[in-house]
C-alpha cells in the first residue's frame, strides 16, 4: 500500500508567536506529520501514527550562522525537517518537565526575535520599494493602499 499523502495551503509568519507550530502539533497529534514545506505557504504531510511532537521555527542568515548551529540543535534532540532560505524547522517528541524550545535562555530568546524583525524589516522595506517603484497599472490599487496615494485615473477631475 502506497504512502498516504497530504498537501495543504497555510499562510503564517515567524512571529506569529507559535500559532503555526501549535498546528504542526495537532497535525502529528492527528497522525499528519509535516514532511516538508514548499515555497511560501504549503506543507506536505505524510499519514503515520499519532504522535505528540513539538515542532519549532528558527531564522538565521547563512553570514551569521555557526558551523555549530545544526550539530548544537540535533544534540539538544531535535530533528530537522527543512530549511527554506534561512528558515529552518525543528521537531521533536514532547516531554513533559523537559523544555521544549530551542532557544532556552533569555538572550538567546531575545537575538531570535531580533533577527526575525530585521529579516522581516528588509523584506518589507523591499516589497515598498517595488510598489513604490513599479509602473505597471496592476500594482496601482495595492500601491495607492500602502503609500495612502490617490487613486490614478485620466478623468479631468481635480486630484
Amino acid at each position: 500500500m502506497s504512502e498516504q499523502r497530504s498537501h495543504v495551503y497555510k499562510w503564517f509568519i515567524e512571529l506569529d508567536d507559535g500559532e503555526i507550530e501549535q498546528w504542526l502539533r495537532a497535525q502529528a497529534l492527528a497522525g499528519w506529520h509535516l514532511q516538508r514545506f514548499l515555497a511560501p505557504c504549503r506543507f506536505s504531510f505524510v499519514r503515520g501514527e499519532p504522535a505528540d511532537e513539538v515542532y519549532r521555527f528558527d531564522s538565521f542568515p547563512a553570514w551569521k550562522r555557526s558551523s555549530d548551529y545544526e550539530q548544537l540543535c540535533q544534540d539538544a534532540g531535535w530533528e530537522l525537517v527543512f530549511c527554506w532560505w534561512g528558515s529552518y524547522c525543528w521537531r521533536k517528541p514532547a516531554a513533559d518537565g523537559k523544555p521544549n524550545d530551542i532557544y532556552t535562555d533569555t538572550p538567546s530568546k531575545i537575538a531570535r526575535q531580533r533577527r526575525l524583525l530585521t529579516y522581516f524589516g528588509l523584506t518589507g522595506l523591499l516589497l515598498m520599494y517595488n510598489l513604490v517603484g513599479s509602473s505597471d497599472r496592476e500594482m496601482d490599487t495595492l500601491r495607492m493602499v500602502l503609500t495612502g496615494g490617490s487613486w490614478p485615473c485620466s478623468c479631468p477631475c481635480p486630484t
